[in-house]
């Protein structure tokens, strides 16, 4: 898990990723969820692609941090809240 911006710039840069939001899906307060988007879902329309400052802007208003698999080459992650 991580905090860092730039060993989660460098982990997405990595897996070809891209930062996002999930554009169908809302939050209690209307916020859009943070999301990676890989290539495969570049032409979804379900995520929106967006800079890294909008990104970790987001990502540290809403204290999250990455879960993400340091051990293999898998694109698993997920965004928690920082405890």
């Amino acid at each position: 898990m991580t905090i860092d911006h730039e060993t989660i710039k460098s982990w997405v840069n990595k897996h070809n990723g891209v930062p996002g939001v999930v554009e169908e899906a809302t939050t209690a307060n209307d916020q859009r969820p943070l999301a990676i988007v890989w290539p495969e879902n570049r032409s979804d329309q379900k995520f929106r692609e967006i800079n890294w400052d909008t990104f970790f802007d987001h990502f540290e208003l809403r204290q999250l941090a990455l879960s993400y698999d340091t051990e293999n080459s898998s694109k698993d992650y997920e965004f928690v809240t920082r405890g």
